[in-house]
């Protein structure tokens, strides 16, 4: 669920409205080329979950379970996330790209751009960071727009790809705890 709050954190701007169309039926996959990281279907455990990609939005309801391996509950857990669009025959970087420092003290921050897309729907008893091997969120049904509004041309092919990694409490990067996944598609302008 986490590349939820990117794709809905782009609607901050005013403009233009592109619906982004998906090139697989997977939620995300693996990033390429980084044989040595985790994917989402490493970490989270969705058999629980009911997603349907509608037209214009996606709903999704059910539970979903933490099993991220190499990762202990009071690890830190920090990432990014960057939009990048294919030009040219390779894919370039946007301006939009999202950092965080301590993600489990930001996931159920109402102020944060992933919250009213993502976290808001975790019923407040499951609300733990994702570092929790074994936890279970269950969700209140909801759904997240796929078409938002943009203040500049985002026609053409993109992805969203998501980094985590996990500090222990020296601050040390755990090793085999990295994580990477990555969504694919295409924006088309409706409006």
């Amino acid at each position: 669920m986490l590349w939820i709050w990117i794709l809905g954190s782009v609607s901050l701007a005013a403009g233009h409205r592109f619906d982004f169309i998906r090139d697989s039926e997977d939620i995300a996959e693996d990033c390429p080329n980084m044989p040595d990281t985790k994917g989402i279907f490493d970490i989270v455990d969705l058999t629980g979950l009911t997603i349907e990609f509608n037209e214009g939005y996606v709903s999704c309801s059910g539970e979903a379970k933490m099993m991220w391996e190499d990762v202990e509950p009071t690890d830190r857990i920090a990432g990014y996330g960057e939009l990048f669009k294919f030009q040219r025959g390779t894919w370039q970087p946007t301006t939009f790209f999202v950092r965080v420092f301590n993600f489990c003290e930001r996931q159920f921050d109402n102020n944060s751009i992933w919250y009213d897309i993502w976290t808001r729907h975790i019923r407040e008893e499951d609300r733990k960071c994702i570092n929790h091997y074994g936890h279970v969120y269950h969700y209140q049904p909801f759904d997240v727009e796929t078409v938002n509004d943009f203040p500049t041309n985002m026609e053409g092919r993109h992805k969203i790809v998501i980094h985590l990694d996990a500090y222990d409490k020296l601050n040390v990067k755990r090793r085999n705890a990295a994580v990477c996944f990555q969504i694919s598609g295409e924006f088309i302008k409706v409006k």
